[in-house]
């Protein structure tokens, strides 16, 4: 009996320090926005980046809400994760009025992305991926061409477009802006399909 007591505790105590160096090895960022149009708040917008190890979670979640003959709310969710430079998976799904128009998955299965969209098209890329849009909020793509749409499930060109600000040209033929200070994504511009909006980082 005494020495199940004892193996208990040595394996909870393996346990315990383990999660002890999991957590200090565990370095997170966060982000926030507000979500603006015409200059009135509509929304915001959190993001967390996760690094462990050689391992990075990027976690996006957003709530907009649009008053024009109708009401529209507009809630997202998504998922990045990436082994050094290398992504490995991405997630992103999206309601309007609660009901599912994007529910895409790509994930990387050694020699290339398999990929699916709520619809359960399946489509596949073969070349590495190394920045998404995701990326975008932390980092400045500087002499970057390409950036991974989440959205698109394709590679989207990326162009500079004056002093640390860059311009997305989306396949559904709308614009997104992103503009830099020391490097952290501080101002996104954004045509969608309801509005016109603007992500303005929160400094505090």
């Amino acid at each position: 009996m005494l020495r199940i007591y004892n193996l208990s505790i040595t394996i909870l105590g393996s346990l315990f320090l383990l999660l002890i160096s999991f957590q200090s090895n565990a370095h997170s960022e966060s982000l926030s926005y507000s979500v603006m149009k015409d200059n009135k708040p509509i929304g915001r917008i959190h993001i967390d980046r996760i690094k462990t190890n050689d391992m990075t979670e990027y976690f996006f979640e957003s709530n907009v809400k649009l008053t024009f003959l109708i009401s529209i709310e507009v809630y997202d969710r998504m998922k990045v994760i990436f082994k050094g430079s290398h992504m490995l998976q991405a997630q992103l799904y999206r309601t309007l009025n609660g009901k599912v128009k994007v529910d895409n998955y790509s994930t990387w299965n050694g020699k290339f992305y398999n990929m699916t969209n709520k619809d359960n098209e399946k489509k596949t890329i073969k070349q590495a991926i190394n920045l998404t849009t995701a990326n975008l909020y932390y980092v400045e793509p500087l002499n970057i061409p390409y950036v991974f749409s989440e959205k698109f499930q394709q590679m989207i060109p990326i162009k500079k477009a004056g002093l640390r600000r860059y311009m997305l040209d989306l396949p559904n033929g709308n614009k997104t802006y992103y503009s830099y200070t020391n490097g952290i994504c501080s101002l996104v511009e954004a045509e969608t399909d309801w509005a016109s909006l603007k992500f303005v980082l929160n400094r505090s």
